[in-house]
């Protein structure tokens, strides 16, 4: 059996790894301390039946999938955390706060140096395939990185060019009056995910939460249903 290890704890990676996983090993590194935070993925996706298809009734149901004119809200973190108990149900190993310290290719593929590896200080791993989908993953200012061979038998997902974004939850209450061009999510709970190119607004009554990183360039692309759709193009490739 061929062994695939997917560097990400991303709504792609998962479904490459649910996928892959009755005819692969496969190993999911994720660099930070949880499956799904903190996560940079915005809570929108418009065809639930995309998500459906790997989660259990129950889940949806915990989700809480908020209908509004663009489709459907939730969020994003509990939307991977259930993935990932979805993966590891089916045999994916997940290591978490994990790196790859130093990677080599072979005549099979990858040998891989990590650092954490789970329950280890430190270990090796060998795999015929390499997904890097680190573009979906939150990294934090000076947090240390995967060192990575500039390789062309590495498969990364496409979503096209990645630009810096600002998002934010703020009470749904406070979300009035947007200029155009921000994305405006609002959610079961009564707060409203907001993405934005710049901090051009900010709620009255303070953010509840922050988060800077970078998505891609299209609305489109960073909908749930692309990283999705993306996962399974994946997964066909390896196959």
């Amino acid at each position: 059996m061929k062994s695939v290890v997917l560097l990400g704890g991303t709504f792609s990676n998962l479904i490459t790894a649910i996928e892959l996983s009755q005819t692969h090993e496969v190993t999911v590194i994720e660099l930070n301390a949880e499956i799904g935070l903190p996560s940079i993925s915005p809570g929108h996706i418009r065809d639930q039946k995309l998500l459906t298809q790997y989660l259990f009734p129950e889940q949806i149901k915990f989700l809480q999938l908020h209908p509004f004119e663009e489709g459907f809200t939730l969020r994003s973190e509990w939307g991977l955390k259930h993935l990932a108990v979805h993966a590891a149900e089916k045999g994916v190993e997940i290591f978490t706060r994990t790196r790859i310290t130093q990677c080599s290719e072979t005549d099979d593929g990858f040998l891989l140096e990590l650092q954490g590896a789970g329950s280890n200080s430190s270990d090796q791993i060998e795999c015929h395939f390499l997904v890097n989908d680190i573009q979906w993953t939150y990294q934090a200012p000076g947090a240390k990185r995967h060192t990575l061979p500039d390789s062309q038998n590495t498969h990364v997902p496409d979503f096209g060019v990645f630009v810096p974004m600002h998002g934010g939850t703020a009470l749904e209450s406070d979300c009035t009056d947007l200029p155009d061009g921000i994305t405006v999510l609002p959610r079961f709970e009564g707060l409203t995910e907001v993405w934005q190119t710049s901090e051009v607004w900010k709620p009255h009554k303070g953010w509840i939460e922050i988060i800077e990183c970078s998505l891609p360039t299209t609305a489109e692309k960073r909908c749930i249903d692309a990283q999705i759709l993306e996962g399974r193009r994946i997964s066909n490739l390896i196959k």
